[in-house]
């Protein structure tokens, strides 16, 4: 296996582990048309955060199944 390619799936899982660990972090730093308007109300929503595991929980999968 390429270096390149084993380094792209490291960082797959890498990225993957901390959208799993802390999606309301990379929430704050993440996509703006995630986190919607401000004139959407103060009230947070839990969609986003399931969004970002679901995104890490992808990473992961990625990064592993092209590890092995």
């Amino acid at each position: 296996m390429n270096l390149a390619y084993q380094l792209f799936y490291a960082t797959a899982v890498a990225l993957g582990v901390a959208y799993l660990a802390f999606p309301a972090r990379v929430h704050a730093f993440g996509y703006e048309f995630l986190r919607g308007s401000s004139s959407e109300g103060s009230g947070e929503s839990a969609a986003p955060v399931w969004l970002y595991r679901g995104i890490g929980a992808l990473l992961v999968f990625i990064g592993v199944t092209g590890l092995v």
